[in-house]
């Protein structure tokens, strides 16, 4: 009989808050969801929380069809109508603020706060955590986080919402003083009172997440090489914020037996995991198997069954040559010559990355008189691992008259916001040399901490424009984020618009007090950028945008609910990507698994019936240029 010995995470305990984080793709949403629900059936006496950030979520389609216990709630957060509730609770204060001692009208400064808080699907996380903490209704809440770029962007939430609460200060600074001045009054009123306890909040929180007792990270990982740089990255930002992470679990190992597709799999997957015990060494591993099943409804009550503590000992690297062969069969045309902009989007871990750049290497040796970009907008990139060479932030030589990129938005906003001060101190040095105005300084100085959370990576994407007009590059082929980020973006442009329209107004108005002229010509050069991105998205002959998923329920249904985003956004999607689809074999794992993705792919027939595919089997990790040329070379008509 198995003796069972659990992680920390799953026993009763300290913990109140577990995040399950990592790419997409590798099972994060299975195991938060099999720990929360272990956890409520055992302990009855208690109520534990369940809730996904991912703003692709997954929760009910893996509960569907199951019992939840009367002790487990299960959210799937709505971004919008977190932060909207957020907004109408405060929104009394807010405008009190804004009317407080300032040279700007109550009306401009608060219609910039009132656009600072669209929908961020990372802020409304962060805000509903810290209320559910504060207000103790769960003995432990298990958070589902979002793909590693979104979780890494959570994790700077503390650094957003302080610039933002240092910004109402400094609105509220100058009446503080004149009160205290001139009428003797230096008691807290019920502003700074709001402040503060926003203040407190953050810092509880943020005592939390480093209180290595009350507050644990699981990083859930594949055992494949771009999988594991991914979440070697997300383990060192985590230790730089100081988040504990005491067991990563490796999930999907194929098992050692006498067949090719295991055999080639598992030796593969060995590689990765020595490495990844090599360059994170004091870590505990757990491993998962591969199941025949997919893991959701009942299955999740015997997930952890199967969990075992890895022992390092075994993970041996075999000498054999297993192969699998390239196979792919497609009826999807070579994109036309005359195309500007080629997006690949799907769930996290569906291989983006990987397609996309293997149509750039086929479409450069097609149409070799393009220049042609592949180009990241996923906070978590990817193109540097599966190419084999380091991209940089700015165009990077791949080969000859191909580039690759990936963007890094919040160190160029950072530069922005740097930019403008050091602007705004020169004029102000200049025109008003002689006047005390320090507290207006401070609120001019932190306009742009008020700008909506997500300027910076929109600012990043318009680059793609600026590409494209400077006719430096013909074609750029786009490695999108994971789906709910990619339609995030997609759909910000027009909150981004509104900001702008306000920000310009209060240029225009203070211009004689407030003259940014660098920083005005960035914004109109944005505001056109992200008109005519938006036009470029919308127009089929000169964008296409390619769905890519596998063979699994979960990633069709996601695969739908993301075509269906775009539709109503006005994008078309060109064709699709099955892949990663199980060959034949006589394993009979194997077997099980090739049988239950043939019903998946008779859905995914039933859902597209006329939209081109191509379904690609399982093979080595195409990561290289040499073996990413070979993919891409049959990847198309």
């Amino acid at each position: 009989m198995k003796l069972m010995v659990y992680p920390k995470f799953l026993q009763e305990g300290s913990l109140k808050l577990v995040f399950f984080g990592g790419k997409g793709g590798v099972g994060k949403s299975t195991c938060a969801s099999a720990t929360a629900l272990k956890l409520a059936q055992e302990q009855p006496q208690h109520l534990f929380l369940l809730v996904s950030t991912d703003p692709a979520h997954s929760l009910k389609n893996l509960f569907s069809n199951i019992a939840v216990p009367k002790n487990l709630e299960v959210r799937e957060l709505n971004a919008a109508i977190a932060l909207h509730d957020f907004k109408l609770q405060h929104d009394k204060l807010l405008k009190e603020i804004a009317d407080r001692g300032t040279f700007l009208d109550k009306e401009d400064i608060q219609r910039l706060m009132d656009s600072a808080l669209p929908g961020m699907d990372e802020l409304a996380a962060y805000l509903e955590i810290a209320k559910w903490i504060k207000e103790d209704t769960y003995y432990r809440i298990i958070i589902d986080t979002a793909p590693t770029g979104h979780t890494l962007r959570l994790l700077e939430m503390p650094d957003l919402i302080h610039r933002w609460l240092i910004a109402l200060d400094t609105l509220l600074a100058k009446h503080r003083y004149m009160r205290s001045h001139f009428g003797g009054d230096k008691r807290l009123d019920h502003l700074d009172s709001f402040l503060l306890d926003m203040n407190d909040s953050l810092k509880n929180m943020q005592s939390l997440m480093t209180d290595t007792e009350r507050c644990s990270f699981i990083v859930v990982m594949l055992a494949e090489a771009m999988i594991v740089e991914e979440s070697i990255d997300l383990v060192t930002a985590l230790n730089q914020k100081q988040v504990s992470m005491p067991d990563l679990i490796v999930n999907q190992l194929f098992p050692e037996n006498d067949c090719l597709i295991c055999c080639t799999e598992r030796s593969r997957q060995m590689q990765a995991l020595k490495n990844v015990l090599r360059r994170l060494p004091g870590q505990v591993f757990w491993t998962l198997p591969l199941l025949a099943d997919e893991p959701r409804g009942e299955l999740l009550n015997v997930l952890w069954s199967e969990l075992n503590l890895l022992d390092e000992s075994k993970v041996n690297i075999t000498n054999g040559s297993h192969k699998l062969p390239l196979h792919v069969e497609t009826s999807i045309p070579l994109p036309a010559n005359t195309l500007r902009l080629l997006i690949f989007a799907g769930k996290g871990g569906v291989g983006k990355t990987t397609l996309a750049c293997a149509t750039a290497l086929r479409l450069h040796k097609e149409y070799p008189q393009l220049s042609i970009l592949l180009f990241s907008t996923d906070p978590a990139h990817s193109l540097s691992d599966c190419l084999g060479l380091r991209v940089q932030a700015y165009p990077t030589a791949v080969s000859l008259k191909i580039d690759a990129q990936e963007i890094n938005a919040q160190a160029d906003f950072d530069k922005i916001r740097r930019d403008y001060r050091a602007e705004l101190e020169n004029f102000l040095q200049d025109i008003l040399p002689n006047i005390d105005i320090t507290f207006d300084r401070e609120v001019m100085e932190h306009l742009l901490d008020l700008a909506p959370p997500g300027l910076d990576e929109i600012m990043a994407l318009t680059s793609i424009m600026d590409h494209l007009d400077s006719s430096r590059y013909d074609m750029i082929v786009v490695d999108g984020a994971p789906s709910g980020h990619l339609l995030r973006l997609l759909e910000l442009p027009e909150l981004i618009r509104d900001w702008l329209k306000i920000f310009f107004s209060l240029l225009l108005k203070y211009r004689k007090v407030m003259r940014v002229p660098h920083l005005s010509e960035r914004l109109v050069k944005l505001s056109r950028e992200l008109k005519n991105l938006r036009a470029l998205l919308q127009n089929s002959e000169q964008t296409e945008l390619y769905a890519v998923t596998i063979p699994t329920h979960l990633a069709i249904v996601k695969t739908y609910d993301m075509t269906c985003a775009l539709q109503r956004l006005d994008i078309a999607v060109k064709a699709l990507f099955i892949n990663q689809i199980t060959p034949d074999s006589d394993c009979p794992l194997c077997k099980a698994i090739t049988i239950r993705e043939s019903e998946q792919l008779k859905q995914v027939h039933d859902i597209f019936p006329n939209q081109p595919q191509a379904f690609i089997f399982r093979q080595n990790a195409p990561t290289g240029v040499t073996e990413l040329m070979a993919l891409g070379s049959v990847l198309f008509l």
